[in-house]
């Protein structure tokens, strides 16, 4: 008896803080959605405060993470925007996507080894739903360390994935080019342009093909 009366007051403890928790995990998801209501009607300061509230409030959810970082990575605070998608990823480190967000935010600040890693991680899940993105961005990191018959490899699994992905065939267009591929390139960058023409990646295909034809 004297047993039993010694842990009911235990039991109760565990209950209230069991209670407690399932409370702060609704309070957290109020928050978290005014806090997207308030990113969608552009109201920026007030939208992050709303996920830091509810990330304090429930900080074992992911995605409250995750949206915070794409908000710091569109604010170009990719320093703040790396800590949160790390955040995200040490609560469910088989998360696609916040593996490839970590990479933006290495690329944003020229880390761009760092980036690869991260892009090729992202394409290691066969869930992921737009790997064709990772290629892409994983395309865009090796042009910018001079690397571009691997930049040309990543641009090409892109448009495989995606034929339509305008910017995929602008950045295969330049590592052609940057490999003296001539012709090829012209021809990504007439893919580029007859995709969009009023996209701005149209308009720069315009540019390099017009460089190419007058010999330069």
């Amino acid at each position: 008896m004297g047993a039993f009366v010694l842990s009911f007051p235990l039991l109760l403890s565990a209950c209230a803080s069991t209670q407690d928790r399932e409370v702060k995990k609704l309070q957290a998801r109020s928050s978290y959605e005014q806090g997207v209501r308030n990113l969608s009607e552009k109201r920026v300061s007030l939208g992050m405060a709303a996920i830091k509230e509810a990330i304090d409030l429930d900080p074992e959810n992911a995605t409250y993470h995750m949206t915070l970082g794409v908000v710091l990575l569109d604010l170009k605070r990719p320093a703040e925007a790396q800590a949160a998608f790390q955040a995200a990823l040490e609560i469910d480190k088989n998360n696609p996507e916040a593996h490839h967000n970590l990479g933006l935010a290495y690329a944003e600040q020229s880390r761009f080894d760092e980036a690869i890693a991260a892009y090729k991680k992202a394409l290691t899940f066969p869930t992921y739903a737009t790997p064709e993105v990772a290629y892409y961005n994983l395309g865009n990191a090796y042009i910018r360390l001079g690397k571009a018959p691997e930049a040309e490899e990543s641009y090409r699994a892109a448009v495989q994935l995606e034929p339509t992905l305008i910017s995929a065939h602008y950045g295969l267009g330049l590592a052609l080019m940057r490999e003296g591929k001539r012709d090829q390139a012209k021809e990504s960058f007439r893919t580029a342009r007859d995709l969009d023409p009023a996209s701005p990646f149209a308009e720069a295909a315009r540019i390099a093909l017009k460089q190419l034809e007058d010999g330069r």
